[in-house]
């Protein structure tokens, strides 16, 4: 058995998609000590009336608050108020709120005094070149796309972004490693198919030894283990692949 570095713990959350907190408290229960922090997206957090945010701060775990919030910058600003309030590791904005949201938002946290990392969502994983030309007609290649989201969200005071492994690289060369890259689209090596592909919606996806290499602070996993038959296994096989990059 390979060794698993305890660090390794420290760069992976793993994504609580479930319509349920029955569901949610099982696989946290049955991770245990194996995992220390989760993603609380949408689905979840709407389904469990925002209690599986309590829950996991009860039992110790760090929490991703992945609400994507986007609309007109009072809104995003009030709804930012409310996640600092809870007191989450990290939560997200969408970039494409623009420059004077996301200042405003970034002085928010600041006042606040809150030590919650703000994170702008840059291009979702699920989107690929064709979908960004179906959108907005541009002549941009994606990853030129996201590079300028992230500038703009590093020049408006927001302390990382959320993008895919592929585009991490860049972005850190560009604005810094003390710029936090928040990485989805994580397909570790035995959920890959023959050509190397995953079978899911994501399609700029990368295996987790690679994205650490390629600068990634931290890896959003939710299928490989929600949907496991063992997901204890399949975290573990995850952790020991992100040791592998760590040595």
């Amino acid at each position: 058995m390979a060794r698993i570095d305890e660090k390794a713990k420290e760069r992976i959350f793993v994504a609580l998609d479930y319509d349920n907190m029955e569901n949610a408290k099982r696989l946290v229960e049955e991770l245990g000590d194996n995992i220390s922090m989760y993603k609380v997206g949408l689905e979840s957090y709407l389904n469990t009336d925002g209690k599986l945010v309590d829950y996991l701060h009860e039992n110790g775990k760090k929490v991703f608050l992945d609400l994507k919030f986007h609309d007109i910058t009072n809104t995003v600003k009030m709804a930012c108020a409310n996640a600092i309030k809870k007191n989450v590791f990290m939560f997200n904005i969408h970039c494409s709120n623009g420059s004077k949201t996301m200042k405003e938002v970034a002085e928010l946290v600041k006042e606040s005094k809150s030590e919650s990392l703000l994170i702008g969502v840059t291009i979702l994983t699920n989107l690929g070149e064709n979908d960004i030309f179906e959108m907005f007609k541009s002549k941009l290649k994606l990853e030129e796309i996201v590079l300028n989201l992230a500038t703009l969200a590093r020049n408006s005071g927001m302390h990382g972004i959320v993008c895919s492994p592929q585009e991490a690289k860049d972005v850190k060369e560009k604005l810094g490693k003390d710029f936090v890259t928040v990485c989805p689209g994580v397909r570790p090596k035995f959920t890959l198919n023959a050509d190397g592909k995953s079978d899911d919606d994501q399609t700029r996806i990368m295996t987790p030894a690679d994205a650490i290499r390629q600068g990634v602070d931290f890896l959003v996993v939710g299928r490989p283990i929600t949907k496991a038959e063992n997901p204890v296994e399949s975290a573990r096989l995850i952790l020991e692949e992100i040791s592998e990059a760590l040595i």
